[in-house]
This record gives C-alpha cells, sequence and structure tokens, in this order.
C-alpha cells in the first residue's frame, strides 16, 4: 500500500479516536479499556504497514494476460442479506474494496462506480457519512480510461480508508478491522483462483511466477490481521474468522514454505496446481464464509 494511503489511514485513525474519546476519572491513570484501545491501534498501524496495496493482485492479474472473470467479484445483489449482520456488512465492504480495484484494473468503468456507490450505501448503513461526490466519481472515471494505476490506488486508498474509519464510536475499531480483513482475503481469493484455473505448463509458471511471489510475501499481513481481531471484542464472526485466518498461518509455516525455498533454491523447481491446492481450498472456504 502506498506511503501516503498509509500516513492518511494513521492520520484520519488518531483523529477519530481523540473525537470518540472521553474524560477519565483521574488522567494520569489509564483504564483497561483506553490500554487495549492503543493496542488495537498500534496493531492497526502495523497491519496498514505490512498490507499489500490493494491494486497490486488486480494490475498483476491483468499483466500476465488473465482474462477478466466475473467469479473473481463479489455480487452486488447479496448486500442485502448481510444487514443482519453488522460484522459481515463490514467484512464485505472490503471485499468491494478489493473487487472495485480489479474492476479498476480491467477498465469496467460504469461497474466500478456501482461497486463503489453501493459501498458508499454499505458504509452509510454501519453508521458512517458521505466521504465522496460526484467530482470524485468523474475524476475516479477519467483514470480508470487512462488506466493510470497511481491515481486508482490514490483514490480507491483514500475513500476506502477513510470511510472504514469514520464508523459510529461504539464500532469503529471493530469495523474497520473486519473491513481490512476482507479486503486481504479477497486480494488472496483473486490471486489463488487465478492459479487454479492455469494449466500446469512450463510457460504459465513463468507467467504466474509474479502472483505466487505475492501470495508468498503476504504472511506478515496475515499475522497482522489475526492479531487485529485478537485485540476486538469477541463474537462469533470475529472468533470464526480468527480460526480459519490461523489455519490459513499454519499452511504459511508448512507448504507454502516449502514451496518458497524450492522456488528459491532449485532451478527446476516447476510449481504445479497440486502444491496450492491445500492453501487455495483455505482462502476460497474462507471467503465463502464471508460472502454467502
Amino acid at each position: 500500500m502506498k506511503s501516503s494511503t498509509k500516513t492518511l489511514f494513521i492520520l484520519t485513525l488518531a483523529a477519530l479516536i481523540v473525537g470518540c474519546s472521553g474524560s477519565t476519572s483521574n488522567e494520569n491513570e489509564k483504564s483497561k479499556e483506553e490500554l487495549q484501545e492503543e493496542k488495537t491501534i498500534h496493531d492497526l498501524e502495523k497491519l496498514l504497514e505490512d498490507l499489500p496495496d490493494p491494486s497490486l493482485v488486480p494490475f498483476t492479474l491483468k499483466s500476465i494476460g488473465a482474462e477478466f472473470d466475473k467469479a473473481h467479484i463479489n455480487a452486488l445483489d447479496r448486500i442485502e442479506s448481510y444487514k443482519s449482520n453488522r460484522d459481515k456488512m463490514a467484512l464485505n465492504m472490503g471485499i468491494y474494496a478489493s473487487d472495485i480495484s480489479y474492476l479498476a484494473a480491467y477498465g469496467h468503468e460504469e461497474d466500478c462506480i456501482d461497486y463503489l456507490r453501493a459501498s458508499h450505501g454499505m458504509a452509510e448503513f454501519l453508521g458512517d457519512s458521505a466521504i465522496y461526490n460526484e467530482d470524485d466519481l468523474n475524476e475516479f472515471r477519467g483514470h480508470i480510461a487512462s488506466q493510470n494505476e497511481d491515481e486508482i490506488s490514490r483514490i480507491l486508498g483514500r475513500l476506502f480508508l477513510e470511510t472504514s474509519l469514520k464508523m459510529e464510536e461504539d464500532h469503529h475499531l471493530t469495523m474497520a478491522g473486519l473491513a481490512l480483513t476482507g479486503s486481504f482475503v479477497e486480494g488472496l481469493y483473486q490471486a489463488v483462483i487465478t492459479l487454479e484455473s492455469f494449466p500446469d505448463t512450463e510457460e504459465n509458471q513463468l507467467l504466474l511466477e509474479p502472483l505466487v511471489k505475492i501470495v508468498l510475501g503476504e504472511e506478515q499481513a496475515l499475522l497482522d490481521i489475526i492479531e487485529v481481531l485478537e485485540d476486538l471484542p469477541f463474537d462469533d464472526t470475529i472468533a470464526d474468522m480468527i480460526t480459519e485466518l490461523s489455519i490459513l498461518d499454519r499452511l504459511y509455516k508448512g507448504d507454502l514454505q516449502d514451496i518458497e525455498e524450492k522456488m528459491e533454491s532449485d532451478p527446476d523447481f516447476i510449481l504445479t496446481k497440486s502444491s496450492m491446492r491445500d492453501i487455495t481450498l483455505e482462502v476460497k472456504g474462507i471467503r465463502k464464509r464471508i460472502t454467502e
């Protein structure tokens, strides 16, 4: 993620916390809740340092010749079903943020705007106020048309992070943490289902190598997300995400570590779909739990 986007996240989060924090009976002592909130903020900042740019996977997919596929994005008609569960709504707001990047990478301008408007409606449902206007959308259209990756990333980063963080007082940290979790999962999902779809040939291995390296490089972000989720007040959704992401962490320490070592040490090593089978199944399973 671009450093300017990370800086915006930290500044916005800091301002939000100042605005939401109440006074204490003794200013020299911090309550348990305040200390926990400070730890969550620290862990969110660390996550933003390690979280890949949301446009990284989509533009990599396009660069290797992967065709646009609607299976890579979550349908908008599912939003209504998320309204009964605020946690699920927040997770899927993150899913749609990565979907917007995917649509932008492939130049699907009108769909992009539809997804942005839908994400705005989800944010309003979660207690947020408007953060963009028609000028934002018109500027975004122009950058999609010209395929300006830097500007697309900048605008999406600002809109997504400001939306994620301007949540109502009782829910902002939980909603921000879950939205970032959803965005992370969707990026991995788009990567692994592309790997799954390409035939096992030496030529494809060379094409897919940048994508494999992105997946391998997301281990630290995964650890950061688990830590953030463990900071948040437990409920069924958060407990479920911690369980599933912990399984993914074990795969990173096992299967994926073996793959990485072989890629580095054996020039003749050919990555096959079977090598990525377990992580592909796990990521698809997590994504299904979020979206359905």
